[in-house]
This record gives C-alpha cells, structure tokens and sequence, in this order.
C-alpha cells in the first residue's frame, strides 16, 4: 500500500473515531484530524515550502539494491548527490537565520569550518504499526505526562505526542523516537586544542526498547523503562570486558534510572547512580555528559523545557558516505573540527525547545537549545551555554534514516565539541574495520538485559 492510501485510510478511520474516541485535553478535534491528512500520523508536516527548498513528505526511503541487514554497512542511497552551495565565516551572515550560533562560532573561530548544503531528503519512515500506535496514543486521553513533566503516562509503541503543546512533550518525542532492538560497534577518539588524536575506546553496544516491544506488557516488569543500552568495551585492552548498563525510566516523577557498571579488573557489578544530569562521561574524555547522551537522555526534573515552534535550519542528516569511511580516522578527523568533505547538511525542518534551570537546580549549563526533526522527532543538533552565558558546548548528530526497519539509525557518529576547552569528541564512530550497525534483531529477553549477566559476560 502506498504511503498515501494509508494516509488516507488513516485519515478515514480517525475522523469515523472522533465522534466516540475522548480527545487528548490539549489537543483539539480539528487538530487530530490533520494527523494523516495535512501531518503524517506522528506529526511530521507533509507540505514542503512553495519555493521547493523544502521538498513534501512522500513516505521516505526503502532500501537501496543489494543492502544485506546483516553486514552491518549501510551503503548511500545518493551517491550522485553534490553540494548545492557551502556557507563559511565569509558568507554565513547570508545565512544566520538558518544557523546555530554555535555552528556560527566554529566558522568564526576556525576559517577552515565549513558547511556542504546538500539538496534535502526527507528519508525517515516508520512502520505502519508505529504509525497506528502514534495515531492511538493522540486519541487517548490517558496519554499524558505528570504534572511537572517529567513523567509519562498512558503511552506505547509509538510517539506520545503527534502534536506537542509543550516543550516537555516535544523531548518525550525525543526520548521515545521510534527504533528497534539492535548492535552496533563503534569507536570514540578525542582531538585536543593541538589536533593530537586518541582513540578513547572501543565498544560494543546493545540496545534493546522495551517501549516498542508489542508483546511487553505497559508499565509492567521491562515496561517501566523505555530504553535498555549495555555497552562493553572491547579497547583499550586494559579496559576490555568493562561493562556500563542503563535502564531509562518512563514514570521519572515515580522510578528513577538505574545505572551499573562493571570493571573488569576488579570483577565487581555496582550500582552508579552517578551516571547521569552533568556528571561527565569518563569514558569519552570528559567531552559529554550523561544527559547529553542521545543529545538529551535522562530525567527533565532540572530544567523548564520551552516549545519555540517549528524552522528550518541547516542541519547534518542522512550522512551514510561518512559512515562508509574505514582506515585512518584522520581522513575524517580534522585538527579542530571533522574534515568538511566528508559531512552531509540539508535543510531540515526542526522542533526548537529551550532549556532553562529550574529555581535551585545544579547543572553546568545555564541554557540550552534542542533541535528536533520533524520527520522523526530525533534531537539532530543541541547547543549549550554556561553559567557565565558563554558558549560551551555543540553537538552533532550524523544521523541517517533506517531503510531496514525504519526510524533513525541510533548507532550513527555524533560530534562533540567543548568549546570551551577548543577540544572535540568523535563518538560512535565506525571507521575502524571491525565497526558495524546492524538493526532489526529480536529482542532481549529480560536476563540479558540484567546486571546479574553483567558479571559473567565481562570476564576476560
């Protein structure tokens, strides 16, 4: 069935449902309506702008010939694609209001920053399932986060909320973006203020989603948590077999996240509740914190999260050639930034959601900016100030469209720049030759997913 016809029968079957089905108190009956219709059914916008910059939403990719899901490499779909025009420290004023100010300061700071605009392919797509359950969880009333947001409720499968009316349910968006159980090895370096490049680790990374799990029960057992990741590190040698296991909450104002961490050396499973708001990641040279994993994970209970609306900006995407590169990390690691040529920007169309501290809440950023894409609702770029209102971190995610099972490859490279120090991350990176991402794998049963396994699956 085409990407249309199901729009239409979507569209059919909500509108027959309005007259019996309780509405979302926030969300009226004329806006329902447009999901399928006007907005695909997770709340993407479907018209592209009048001048063809921005083209419609037409249902996404599918695989390109000869992809085997297996091999873990994902070849580009577009390797005919040139940049239509770069922007640069000379031209960017032309082009600010499409700019972050932290993208603006890499130009300003480093003449041989660059971004290469490529013409915009709105390649995220999603299951027609996913697409019923983001639909379902508009209509349900029940669907709803806690008081202070930080907690959701009454949602499944699916994006919770198609149309936000705040920014606490644009992150949530965020958080519950639509992707399935998979592996995926990657490398992380760090370059300093000289150029000097180190590889940091190597990990392997199992992500399992009890949230898009149909035979998972809601809110019960697994179902308390939305996103299960356990990493083990496979280099330095001296680290090999150190494990870290995450388990994110959905009902953050009741349960809490749960963090352990195994150290192979000492053969010991502990809990480490440190493991989250700003504490820095360790593993990643002090680059990001861990609520900037993702972007953005974590409780919201620090911060008043602030819905801007909708714009288009120039942001990375569908960057599968970069991903393609194996060997020598320097043909894609430049001395302060990665090297231009080899990454993807489009005009996308993006959620902004501005953070600001809570009264007495402790956290080293005093304002940050999200930008959420609208096709698949995935944090594609944030930026952070400090408590002196200065810049101090930007990252990046060189996302790529899932032509397999749909969503946003999660496994995909993120930058990461201290701009403070004049230093930046590569992370989940996969250049090396052992690197992969493969998706669509069954899910984890409970006892994987557990720190009692920790223990025996990390002995060397």
């Amino acid at each position: 069935m085409s990407f249309h016809r199901i729009l239409r029968a979507v569209g059919a079957s909500l509108t027959l449902g309005l007259a019996c089905a309780m509405t979302h108190a926030a969300v009226s009956e004329e806006e329902l309506a447009q999901l399928g219709t006007t907005l695909t059914p997770w709340g993407a916008e479907i018209a592209g702008t009048p001048d063809g910059s921005y083209p419609p939403y037409t249902g996404g990719i599918k695989a390109p010939p000869g992809f085997d899901p297996k091999s873990g490499i994902w070849p580009d779909p577009y390797p005919e694609d040139k940049p239509l025009f770069s922007i640069d420290a000379k031209n960017m004023e032309q082009y600010k209001d499409k700019l972050m100010e932290a993208q603006m300061e890499l130009m300003r700071r480093y003449p041989t920053f660059r971004m290469d605009i490529y013409p915009t392919r709105r390649t995220a797509w999603v299951p027609e399932y996913i697409s019923n359950n983001s639909l379902a969880n508009a209509r349900n009333p029940e669907c709803k986060t806690s008081a202070n947001g930080v907690g959701v409720y009454g949602c499944w499968g699916g994006t919770p909320f198609p149309i936000p009316k705040n920014g606490y349910e644009a992150m949530w968006n965020h958080l519950l973006f639509y992707t399935t159980p998979g592996e995926f090895n990657s490398s992380a370096y760090l370059v300093n203020a000289n150029g000097a490049t180190t590889m940091l680790l190597q990990t392997v990374t199992i992500g399992d989603y009890p949230y898009f799990n149909p035979e998972q029960k809601p809110y019960e057992g697994a179902g308390i948590y939305y996103l299960r990741p356990l990493s083990t590190t496979i280099q330095p040698t001296r680290e090999a077999g150190t494990q870290t296991l995450l388990w994110y909450a959905l009902r953050y104002d009741i349960d809490d996240q749960r963090a352990w961490s195994y150290q192979a050396g000492q053969r010991r499973v502990r809990l480490a509740p440190e493991f989250a708001y700003d504490t820095p990641v360790a593993q990643f040279g002090g680059a990001m914190f861990f609520d900037e994993i993702n972007l953005f994970a974590g409780r919201m209970d620090r911060f008043e999260f602030d819905l801007k609306g909708r714009k288009l900006m120039y942001m990375p995407y569908n960057n599968y050639r970069m991903h393609l590169l194996r060997g020598d990390p320097a043909q894609l690691l430049g001395q302060h930034h990665f090297q231009p040529e080899h990454v993807r920007y489009e005009l996308r169309r993006v959620w902004v959601v501005e953070a600001t501290p809570l009264p007495n809440a402790r956290h080293m950023a005093a304002r940050k900016l999200f930008y959420l894409d609208e096709d698949s609702w995935i944090a594609l770029a944030y930026e952070g100030w400090d408590q002196s209102n200065r810049l101090f971190r930007l990252l990046l995610s060189n996302g790529m469209s899932n032509y397999y099972t749909g969503g946003i490859l999660q496994g995909a490279s993120v930058q990461a720049y201290d701009l403070a120090r004049g230093q930046y991350a590569a992370l989940q990176m996969l250049i090396e030759p052992r690197c992969f991402i493969r998706y669509g794998l069954p899910q984890q049963p409970d006892t994987e997913m557990a720190p009692a396994r920790m223990g025996s699956r990390g002995i060397r």
